[in-house]
């Protein structure tokens, strides 16, 4: 593919283009981010699992025009972080994000995601002409949890279920039937295997099988509670919180929320964050209901690589 005639080759950064590359992914073309910024990010992206070496850019006439760090994640899911400034059309960055959804479909990877901030119309105007489709809108909620929080009481015939493997398959069976008629990005249903979304919910943050719960009611489960614990940080993150279908409407969810909030304390945290659909309404009366704010807005746009491999 030329760019005005001018060919462009996608390639790995090299060791020495890495700072400016990650400049322009934080930042963007002619705009790159501030140098302490980026070293930032350098230096802290091995606690968050992120791999900056795995950088690509593009190039045209031996000027880097473009960079995406893809990032791997284990349930067969490809992250691409890339500048949220898109002009349209980008020749050069159409060419990279192909070339990196080709080579990782190959490799078994299935879905591809960005996320981009709201304001930023024309990136998603670019990512739907590469076939990525928006899934949702999602709020990025934050709360602290007060101190005089206690267990909370159960009711009658009802308790908690640890993680541990020998629990996995009862959490995955539970996982995919809060699925069900889910109003939390109904649309990615149907898209993974179970496997695939509970390995991609236990690399989330800093995993200890002490906060991923599932309620039981006598032998069936009710509802799911995953959190996991922020590195660096004095928060949790709710990973997932979901209800069974006949569970929903009698006030559950008060329960799980109440159990996060006595989980955090225990862990000797004090804030939870969390991101959930815009458009799950639910959801959204019980994280407020609890003091959770908004914080920020990413629209969340998938392409299903299985289609192209």
């Amino acid at each position: 593919m030329t760019n005005g005639g001018e060919e462009v080759v996608c390639r790995r950064a090299t060791a020495t283009e890495l700072p400016a590359a990650m400049g322009m992914i934080l930042g963007g073309p002619g705009r790159p981010a501030p140098a302490a910024q980026v070293a930032e990010f350098i230096n802290t992206a091995s606690e968050r699992r992120i791999d900056v070496q795995a950088i690509w850019v593009a190039e045209v006439s031996g000027r880097i025009v473009w960079a995406v760090l893809p990032i791997v994640n284990p349930g067969r899911t490809l992250l691409l972080l890339t500048s949220q400034e898109m002009t349209s059309p980008n020749i050069p960055a159409a060419r990279l994000v192909q070339e990196i959804c080709e080579r990782f479909a190959v490799q078994g990877v299935q879905l591809a995601q960005v996320l981009l901030e709201s304001q930023y119309h024309r990136s998603r105007q670019f990512f739907a002409s590469m076939g990525f489709k928006e899934i949702a809108e999602l709020i990025y909620l934050q709360g602290s949890v007060p101190r005089n929080t206690t267990e909370p009481v159960m009711p009658e015939h009802m308790r908690w279920l640890e993680y541990s493997p020998a629990t996995h398959a009862l959490f995955a069976d539970a996982i995919a039937k809060t699925y069900r008629d889910s109003l939390d990005c109904p649309d990615l249903s149907g898209l993974r295997e179970i496997d695939d979304v509970v390995a991609g919910h236990l690399a989330t943050g800093e995993f200890d099988p002490a906060g991923w719960q599932l309620l039981l009611e006598g032998d069936q489960a009710m509802g799911a509670l995953l959190l996991s614990r922020i590195p660096q940080s004095d928060a949790m993150e709710l990973v997932y919180l979901g209800l069974s279908p006949e569970a929903r409407g009698r006030g559950l969810g008060i329960l799980l929320m109440r159990q996060a909030f006595f989980l955090i304390l225990r862990n000797q945290r004090r804030r939870l964050s969390l991101a959930v659909d815009s458009k799950n309404e639910p959801a959204l009366k019980l994280y407020y209901r609890f003091g959770m704010r908004q914080v920020a807005t990413r629209w969340a746009m998938i392409c299903d690589l299985r289609a192209s491999s």
